[in-house]
């Protein structure tokens, strides 16, 4: 492995640790409303103990995944408890009183560690819809890149030679269209020099990071980020959910001029570009 891979192989495993340390609140504690849905209907008599069961498991195993990858022991110690205590719940056809009670008493020690209770009125978590896509979500960073999205060389070239026509102009030196994952879809322009596996690594990490930014400020995420340099810029904007789009360009270029073509230009993007299945 080069030097390079492994640089790039750290930004994929920074920007996995920072999509599921920003979802880890909210995966918390819907592993606890489902742990105390359980305890709620054993008392009562009204529980579907293997459906329960099966759905705790489920959170619970992104759970460990989340813990072994941000390298949280004392995470990892709090959730062995109750891996413990629903592996023996699965053997047993009947599960004891006293093993509820413990199971009751391992949720207030998650609750130490939850944080605030997201706000219901704010954001749809803790639904079991959510669950489900943050489950699946973060299922998928947690066994490294997300698969790639399978883009095929007529959409390629129709993509190409779009940006080619409507947005490459003088003080435009590249154009890059990548995924949430970092890979590399389109690539224009005139910077033969220019690393651009490195750069679409670097720019997916950056999105990952600046989306947990906006939401600790309330907002969903940004949708466009820029940098200015000494002598040439960098603006990143959103393509619909999936993709991102680079462009590096001249400072004598008005980038109010170009945010505007940027704008239109997702747009079309999106519409042409498919989506990751799932």
């Amino acid at each position: 492995m080069t030097s390079q891979d492994q640089g790039i192989g750290d930004i994929f495993k920074g920007a996995a640790q920072i999509e599921i340390f920003g979802k880890l609140p909210a995966l918390l504690w819907a592993y606890i409303d489902s742990a105390r849905r359980f305890v709620d209907g054993f008392n009562t008599g009204g529980c579907d103990a293997s459906a329960q069961v099966h759905e705790m498991e489920r959170i619970l195993s992104v759970l460990n995944s989340a813990a072994d990858t941000l390298q949280n022991k004392d995470l990892k110690e709090r959730l062995g408890t109750h891996t413990q205590m629903l592996a023996s719940f699965a053997s047993e056809s009947v599960i004891p009183t006293d093993a509820v009670q413990s199971l009751s008493a391992g949720i207030t020690h998650l609750m130490e560690i939850a944080g605030p209770r997201p706000d219901r009125s704010v954001d749809s978590v803790l639904t079991k819809e959510w669950v489900d896509v943050e489950v699946a979500k973060v299922e998928k960073i947690k066994t490294g890149r997300s698969a790639d999205v399978i883009v095929s060389m007529d959409i390629l070239e129709d993509v190409r030679g779009y940006l080619s026509r409507e947005v490459m102009t003088e003080g435009i030196s590249s154009i890059l269209v990548i995924d949430n994952a970092g890979t590399l879809i389109v690539n224009i322009g005139n910077r033969i020099e220019l690393d651009v596996i490195s750069l679409a690594a670097v720019a997916a990490a950056n999105f990952a990071a600046t989306e947990q930014i906006a939401k600790l400020i309330g907002e969903r995420d940004f949708v466009l980020l820029f940098y200015k340099g000494h002598s040439e810029s960098f603006h990143f904007s959103r393509v619909g959910s999936e993709y991102i789009i680079v462009t590096i360009f001249d400072n004598s270029l008005s980038l109010g001029l170009l945010r505007l073509k940027i704008a239109e230009v997702s747009h079309v993007l999106e519409a042409k570009l498919p989506q990751r299945e799932g």
